[in-house]
């Protein structure tokens, strides 16, 4: 009987061996390669838009004071509201802008940004403008400003940069019209915009202010180096353009070379790489639950990672880091899958960090590496696929790898020493759908 007893134990045991090597073999197997010496971009900053004054009353909300509060942006995008729709244009032209409650919360807000939470750099950017000012005032889209009033548009815009600089102690670094490309609302050519920038450049230069312009600021990926190269046949103009930016909406399914076509362009013109509003779907917000959604939080983190990895973005901006488009629930108790994949860019992939050449074997497992200045080695990892994966890492030694993994039903598990290398090589596994970061000690 005892005899018996120890056969069923024995193969039992055999049995299980069997299966878990048969498991480990089925699952598939993939090879990424880490070149320390092939060097990126450097990361400046992952910040964020604040851009309330352009919707409520407030520049300012609980979502956007925690965000600061959390994740320390050095850049940050905010929006300038210079329409406004009930009241007559006499009482908001230059420097009446000023008396505006909006405007005066702006003002208020970055004086608080930089001297509570440390915001070093600020990209103002205007959306729409006063119909007095626009050819065509019936539009909604597409509005183009009358040649003859940019001196009217610009007399807002000097009180607005005096009055933050002189009144309020910050400088702000960079300025655009938003999206003027595709006229979501202000439509400018490249023509115009020369000419605006060169009418500007005098009056900035006369009021004793630094702010240069954002090279295209563009609505989506693919249109943004046409643009840009006709902007930049002007020379006149070079210096007073600044970073090459565009935004990466309705980008989801265009080819990585589209990205790497954006990368090639700044480095030919000696210009970094900034995405000031960093989304996939600018449409998602007419979708009930999107922003709370795991299906988002996923596709938010694969554009991130083509940003990060093709574009070569050195400064992105998530849009938005209050509530619109929000990572959390408004009573600041409810984390969505969106804020943890942000977690993963902030915490590991932030200032100072040099992005390194990496490569994957397989399309749906993402690879993006970098160094932080005190040597720590990152590498993040995204498994888009259904099923898990075994990932041989090759490029990094290292006695202990710590793991940070997303997915749908744990968003942020921390795991310590999961792993070490073994002859220059670490294997590690991969959870479905998962977006994991190892930090490398």
């Amino acid at each position: 009987m005892q005899f018996n007893m120890k056969r069923k134990i024995i193969l039992i045991k055999v049995l299980s061996l069997i299966l878990f090597s048969s498991i480990v073999v089925a699952q598939e197997k993939v090879s990424v390669k880490i070149f320390p010496d092939i060097k990126r971009q450097k990361i400046q900053s992952i910040g964020g838009d604040y851009c309330q004054a352009l919707y409520t009353n407030s520049a300012w909300d609980n979502i956007g004071g925690e965000t600061l509060k959390q994740f320390r942006p050095g850049f940050v995008r905010v929006g300038l509201p210079l329409l406004f729709r009930n009241e007559n244009y006499t009482n908001t032209k230059g420097d009446q802008i000023l008396k505006q409650p909006r405007v005066i919360s702006l003002l208020e807000t970055i004086k608080r940004m930089k001297n509570e939470f440390g915001v070093k750099t600020f990209i103002v950017s205007v959306w729409d403008l006063p119909n007095e000012l626009i050819v065509d005032p019936t539009k909604q889209s597409q509005r183009v400003v009358k040649p003859e009033s940019y001196d009217e548009v610009l007399d807002m815009l000097v009180a607005f940069l005096l009055k933050a600089k002189n009144e309020y102690g910050v400088d702000v670094d960079y300025f655009s019209f938003n999206e003027s490309d595709g006229g979501w609302q202000l439509q400018f050519s490249p023509q115009a915009t020369i000419a605006f920038i060169k009418k500007a450049m005098i009056r900035f230069g006369a009021a004793g202010l630094k702010t240069k312009f954002l090279l295209a600021d563009t609505a989506q990926t693919k249109g943004t180096v046409e643009f840009a190269t006709m902007i930049m046949a002007d020379s006149t103009i070079w210096k007073q353009l600044g970073p090459l930016c565009f935004h990466s909406w309705w980008s989801e399914n265009i080819p990585d070379s589209e990205f790497e076509r954006v990368a090639a362009f700044a480095k030919a013109q000696n210009k970094p790489v900034w995405c000031d509003e960093l989304g996939f779907d600018a449409e998602a917000h007419k979708i009930k639950g999107m922003f709370q959604s795991w299906d988002y939080g996923l596709r938010f983190a694969k554009i991130s990672h083509r940003m990060l990895k093709y574009a070569e973005v050195e400064v992105s901006m998530y849009w938005t880091w209050e509530n619109n488009y929000t990572i959390m629930s408004t009573d600041l108790k409810t984390m969505y899958p969106s804020y943890y994949v942000t977690r993963h860019l902030v915490d590991y992939l932030n200032k100072g960090t040099q992005i390194v050449h990496s490569m994957s074997s397989d399309s749906e497992v993402l690879a993006v590496s970098g160094i932080h200045e005190n040597g720590i080695q990152v590498l993040q990892l995204i498994n888009m696929k259904k099923i898990p994966v075994i990932v041989d890492v090759e490029g990094y030694n290292s006695k202990s790898i710590d793991m940070v993994t997303t997915i749908e039903s744990n968003n942020w598990n921390v795991q310590k020493n999961v792993t070490k290398s073994k002859r220059g090589h670490t294997y590690i596994q991969l959870q479905p759908a998962s977006i994991n970061t190892l930090i490398i000690n």
